[in-house]
């Protein structure tokens, strides 16, 4: 099984970071050898008067998230949620770096099953090991580059070895990114050559969602960022370009996810 060797149907947003942080910067590793598993690193600051709470909404991925005080560093596990869902309080006034994997990533790998771990934030060191010198050459960066860089080399000697499961999971995103989230399980099924069953607690295990559930999220993020920057005439585009049948079938989807219609989500970044 080939796969792609660039993530380039599926780019995971999470908009509220932005909107709710301060001095926030973001680098997609396009070219780097690790962009087929990492989506994202990001950076930003919280607010120094008052309280910073963030909301995440489903994308599939997860997050490695450090907190950079010299005094009291920490890093914690964010996991996709299952819909939009508020964090917990940050400290004020505290830089943060963030590293967003693809699911399909095969560099890490946590005690547990992603499918126990969804929709939390976890000290990291609960659920991976050697967390400490990670941690420490982290905050021992001196500006967003340089963290990149030293997040980078430490990737280097982490390469897991993918075993047959991990790569049927692999070769099944692939197929969900390329038909940007509209390909029938059955037929992915039939293409891979498991049955929907097996490849379903595969899933579960390495990424914690089923197949349906991932295609629904895939073309859910796809619509995102071009929805919210979007001119109303533009809605049917959208909605018919992602595989949606009406425009009441993609309210429906996107209110699974946000809790909120397009319309009501949408005020929220138009609030100055």
């Amino acid at each position: 099984m080939s796969t792609l060797l660039e993530n380039q149907f599926y780019f995971p947003s999470q908009p509220e970071i932005k909107q709710n942080t301060l001095f926030y910067q973001e680098l997609k590793p396009a070219g780097a050898w690790y962009n087929k598993d990492i989506a994202l690193f990001y950076q930003f600051t919280t607010k120094p008067e008052t309280s910073t709470f963030l909301s995440l909404i489903p994308d599939g991925c997860f997050d490695f998230l450090f907190c950079c005080d010299p005094a009291a560093p920490s890093a914690y596990l964010w996991t996709s949620p299952l819909y939009r869902k508020k964090q917990p309080e940050f400290r004020k006034d505290c830089h943060y770096f963030g590293v967003r994997f693809f699911p399909e990533q095969s560099i890490f790998k946590f005690t547990e099953s992603m499918n126990l771990l969804l929709a939390q934030q976890i000290p990291l060191f609960e659920v991976m090991n050697e967390v400490e010198p990670l941690v420490e050459l982290i905050i021992s960066g001196n500006s967003f580059s340089e963290r990149i860089e030293l997040f980078g080399d430490y990737l280097q000697e982490k390469q897991l070895i993918i075993g047959k499961d991990q790569k049927m999971v692999r070769y099944a995103i692939d197929q969900i990114y390329s038909s940007r989230g509209t390909v029938n399980v059955q037929d992915l099924s039939n293409l891979i050559g498991y049955s929907e069953q097996h490849i379903r607690r595969k899933f579960e295990s390495y990424i914690g969602f089923s197949p349906k559930q991932f295609c629904q999220i895939v073309r859910f993020q796809n619509t995102l960022d071009t929805f919210l920057e979007s001119k109303g005439e533009d809605l049917l585009d959208i909605i018919y370009e992602n595989g949606y049948y009406d425009q009441a079938h993609f309210i429906k989807g996107f209110k699974k996810f946000i809790q909120l219609t397009p319309k009501q989500y949408k005020k929220i970044f138009t609030i100055v």
